[in-house]
């Protein structure tokens, strides 16, 4: 764990043209040259094992898509598949309003499990863009542990609450089903 967290800093710190990283027990820093920003990872406890991501009020992303990177790679999802998701359930609607909040997130969280997830997490803040993204993602890592492993059973579950056959799936789940390129992904 702490060789992947210095490796995402490390990564950071190239993107960034940081000048240093700074490594403590409960929170790493990536310092800029100028010393105008700090990008901090917060850790968090997720169910499925220890993920960290970075707080939404240190880091200046330019569209909800690096939210989606950030957040996605540090759970070990892929960012593209995520993107896909998206795409399938909100078209991901005025990206570079990170302000911006449709009913239910870009990733359209049900309110139940909305609101299961936001506690599960330890997440603050409310019903914000970024936390509707952590919820989403975090909740797609969950299905794809409660299905047979794979992305396309995940991203069925997600949507679906339960896995069936494909033979029994309606028109709808096989169009949003087919509109992913599974090979990138399984």
């Amino acid at each position: 764990m702490k060789r992947c967290q210095a490796f995402i800093l490390f990564c950071l710190a190239l993107s960034v043209n940081a000048s240093s990283v700074v490594f403590s027990e409960d929170q790493q820093s990536v310092r800029l040259a100028d010393d105008s920003t700090n990008i901090s990872k917060i850790l968090y406890n997720y169910t499925s094992g220890n993920y960290d991501t970075i707080s939404t009020n240190q880091q200046q992303p330019r569209s909800v898509f690096d939210w989606v990177d950030s957040i996605a790679t540090a759970m070990g999802v892929p960012p593209g598949f995520v993107k896909d998701v998206g795409r399938n359930e909100s078209k991901w609607p005025k990206p570079n309003n990170l302000n911006f909040l449709i009913p239910n997130g870009d990733l359209q969280i049900m309110p139940a499990t909305y609101k299961i997830w936001y506690k599960k997490l330890g997440l603050t803040g409310g019903k914000t863009r970024y936390n509707y993204l952590v919820v989403g993602i975090a909740y797609l890592k969950y299905c794809k542990d409660q299905g047979d492993g794979t992305w396309r059973q995940a991203r069925y579950i997600y949507a679906r609450g339960r896995w069936k056959s494909p033979s029994q799936w309606t028109k709808l789940e096989r169009r949003f089903m087919a509109e992913i390129d599974w090979k990138l992904y399984d």
